[in-house]
């Protein structure tokens, strides 16, 4: 890699998600939810235009981290399936729905109020995704127990956004709210 921020970044990103993945089976309640990172991750490396690197990342730390858990083969490249489809689909569709939202700009005109049914969507459409996924993967699958993880992973993935264009906002330099064009 000829960027050694985005390399930096990716091995934060990396030891982040694996130590929510690790983690989050142990803790149902633990925010660091493996799909709110790798989401989190695809979207913020989007700058970087390597998403392709970023999906096979994140693979790779899926697949590592199931092995490391206990999983043999096959059932790795399903756990990888149901972390990496729903997070490209979380980083697509914020990108599509509220493009440049995550760099906290995007269209100076609209209310910021404007995101929230938006992020809303997005959020239950990627969580359902992962339980949907899970559904499928899971031969003893329950639905009472995917509750407290699918409402942790909605709320963790709405909020995200709005705080990282919040923290990016408060980052940039003020602008008046009328400019002159000559």
């Amino acid at each position: 890699m000829s960027n050694p921020r985005y390399a930096l970044r990716s091995a934060m990103f990396v030891t982040v998600y694996l130590a929510g993945f690790l983690i989050a089976p142990l803790v149902p309640v633990f925010p660091l939810a493996p799909l709110v990172v790798g989401g989190v991750w695809l979207t913020a490396q989007a700058g970087y235009r390597r998403r392709r690197f970023d999906v096979i990342m994140l693979a790779t730390a899926t697949a590592v981290g199931a092995t490391l858990q206990g999983a043999g083969l096959l059932l790795s490249l399903a756990i990888v399936g149901w972390a990496v489809l729903p997070s490209l689909l979380f980083a697509i569709l914020l990108n599509l729905w509220l493009p440049g939202y995550w760099r906290g700009h995007g269209d100076r005109f609209r209310r910021p109020s404007a995101a929230v049914l938006p992020l809303a969507g997005i959020a239950v459409l990627t969580a359902g995704a992962g339980m949907v996924i899970w559904a499928v993967i899971d031969v003893g699958f329950e639905e009472s127990a995917v509750v407290v993880p699918f409402v942790r992973d909605v709320i963790a993935l709405f909020l995200a956004p709005f705080a990282v264009n919040a923290y990016r906002r408060l980052r940039s330099p003020r602008r008046s709210g009328l400019t002159v064009v000559r």
